[in-house]
């Protein structure tokens, strides 16, 4: 199934107003909006707010935060975090890190939507998991830094071995040739 599928299974809960999936930093990736409502705007507000719980929890000692909701007078908007790495601020390679926004109308599917929210984010991972890849020059950097502190001295004796005389006398030599 593809991803606007997946979203739009969300509609199907009785008062469903739109839904969004945003990165971390509030850019929407994807959305379902019905209504004549501005999901854009409405979803990179309520990013903030769960944003703002996820670190209150972690300040609180609680942890990390995944849901947070608010009941207006209008609509529940209910916000879910499906964070897959450690990374509380963005994606991690081989990770998924997604915010989803549901707006509901009909106080009396809270219930529903809450479950709903936390199947279909489940469901959208897939689609948003940052590449897995090293690039060749990260993967060189880490080659030459394995053989520099190969070429280290690793004890005291050692150390103290390569500070030798002939050793200093030579390094010297070397700079001024």
């Amino acid at each position: 199934m593809n991803i606007q599928k997946k979203l739009s299974q969300l509609a199907e809960i009785d008062g469903f107003a739109g839904a969004a999936v945003l990165t971390p930093n509030g850019r929407v990736l994807l959305k379902c909006e019905p209504t004549d409502i501005n999901i854009e705007l409405i979803s990179a507000l309520a990013n903030n707010v769960l944003r703002t719980a996820e670190k209150a929890s972690r300040d609180m000692g609680f942890g990390r935060s995944h849901f947070t909701f608010m009941h207006t007078e209008k609509e529940l908007i209910l916000a879910r975090c499906l964070n897959e790495g450690k990374n509380p601020l963005g994606p991690e390679p081989g990770k998924c890190h997604i915010h989803l926004i549901l707006l509901v109308d009909n106080p009396n599917s809270f219930g529903i939507a809450k479950l709903e929210i936390s199947k279909i984010i489940e469901s959208l991972a897939e689609h948003f998991r940052t590449p897995d890849v090293e690039s060749n020059a990260s993967r060189h950097h880490d080659d030459r830094v394995k053989k520099e502190n190969a070429m280290k001295p690793k004890n005291l004796k050692e150390i103290k071995e390569s500070l030798d005389n002939e050793n200093i006398d030579s390094a010297f030599d070397n700079l001024l040739t």
